[in-house]
């Protein structure tokens, strides 16, 4: 939906052509929602409908619960696990300013993620202000990591 209204804003539609254009777009098992519905259906109505149906008003506690509990698993990488913090903190407080969002609640949630407790101490080290500023760090210190573990195996 929020590609939709930004798709709307920008050819400046109306209600109306944000209705028709919405009820053409709908297809499968979302299309069923069409059904009895009266001939006074507003834009308003079918959002509130869609919404109702699809929307995530009651999985917001879910995705705050696994943004707080998320760690990274053995073999995933550092982006991967920054990508999936970042969704889960959008899909859990959608309502905050993205940068509120990523400094006050991804920034921590990615920090406390981390698995490798000497990666995760350097890179809180490092006080990063961003989600991106601790990713950067923390890609830099875990090469570092490895490339210093190599250099031990050959000192051995």
């Amino acid at each position: 939906l929020i590609r939709f209204e930004t798709y709307a804003e920008f050819h400046e539609w109306n209600e109306q052509e944000k209705l028709m254009s919405l009820m053409e777009a709908l297809t499968g098992p979302t299309s069923l929602l069409l059904q009895n519905c009266r001939e006074d259906l507003t834009y308003a109505t079918l959002l509130e409908r869609l919404q109702r149906r699809y929307g995530l008003g009651h999985q917001y506690e879910r995705y705050q619960h696994q943004l707080r509990t998320r760690r990274q698993k053995g073999d995933e990488s550092l982006q991967a696990l920054c990508e999936d913090v970042e969704r889960l903190a959008v899909l859990g407080y959608p309502d905050i300013a993205a940068n509120l969002c990523e400094t006050t609640l991804a920034l921590p949630a990615f920090l406390r993620a981390i698995a490798d407790e000497d990666l995760r101490t350097e890179v809180w080290r490092q006080k990063p202000k961003t989600l991106h500023e601790a990713l950067a760090e923390a890609l830099r210190v875990e090469e570092w990591m490895k490339l210093r573990q190599v250099w031990d195996r050959q000192c051995d």
